[in-house]
């Protein structure tokens, strides 16, 4: 458990007694696809460690319709705030595809913080940059079209997970196209359109593998500046 541990980025400054302590007081669980593992407004006591495979972060709007807020796989981590506050969960948990989960209890958690200073740091530095990729998503969605908000996404999905080849372009595995659009605001059949049109300009080029492309993010940040 400690070298899993210590691999993920919330953990990676801390030392080897340290990473001791934290590996004994996660408990791991496989998760099966499409589980909910945290359902918005329920009380919640745990953070989790995303050990392997990948979640989507989500809420309900009233008329029922799903908005996804975040994909975060693994290395991540979420269920951070109903620690901090105290207050019911704030976002619904599903898995995307088997994943093996590290729980983490409140107490523990809290002792964690006060024990450990430089993870202390690193969760206020992730909090945070959650908080302005949110933000940031927020304006392009008031402020751009469609096909805009998707140069956009891709570009911030490209930099979060992607891998970068020896051509320059950056390799990803796409969320489905309805995925992307519950995050844009928009329909399946627009992104897949966009899609299509970035695929026959060249700017996206299909690989072998379900969902995997290159990406050439200069050409995306060119139409987001002629915006």
């Amino acid at each position: 458990m400690k070298e899993i541990i210590s691999s993920v980025p919330l953990f990676s400054e801390l030392d080897e007694a340290e990473l001791t302590a934290i590996s004994k007081l996660v408990a791991s669980k496989h998760v099966g696809k499409n589980t909910i593992v945290v359902q918005e407004g329920e009380s919640g006591d745990t953070m989790a460690v995303i050990l392997s495979g990948s979640v989507k972060i989500s809420q309900y709007a009233n008329d029922g319709r799903e908005v996804v807020l975040c994909l975060l796989e693994k290395g991540s981590f979420f269920g951070e705030m109903a620690l901090l506050d105290t207050e019911p969960r704030s976002a619904t948990v599903t898995t995307m595809e088997e994943s093996e989960l590290g729980f983490i209890r409140r107490g523990d958690f809290a002792r964690l913080m006060l024990e450990m200073p430089r993870l202390t740091s690193k969760l206020l530095a992730e909090i945070t940059r959650r908080l302005r990729r949110t933000n940031l998503v927020l304006g392009h969605i008031s402020t751009m079209d469609v096909n805009h908000r998707l140069y956009a996404y891709l570009n911030d999905y490209c930099e979060q997970f992607g891998n970068l080849r020896p051509d320059g372009r950056i390799e990803i595995k796409l969320p489905t196209h309805q995925l992307v659009a519950d995050q844009l605001s928009t329909s399946r059949e627009t992104i897949s359109r966009a899609i299509s049109a970035l695929t026959k300009d060249g700017v996206i080029i299909p690989l072998v593998g379900r969902g995997r492309v290159k990406v050439d993010v200069s050409a995306l940040d060119q139409r987001i500046e002629d915006f």
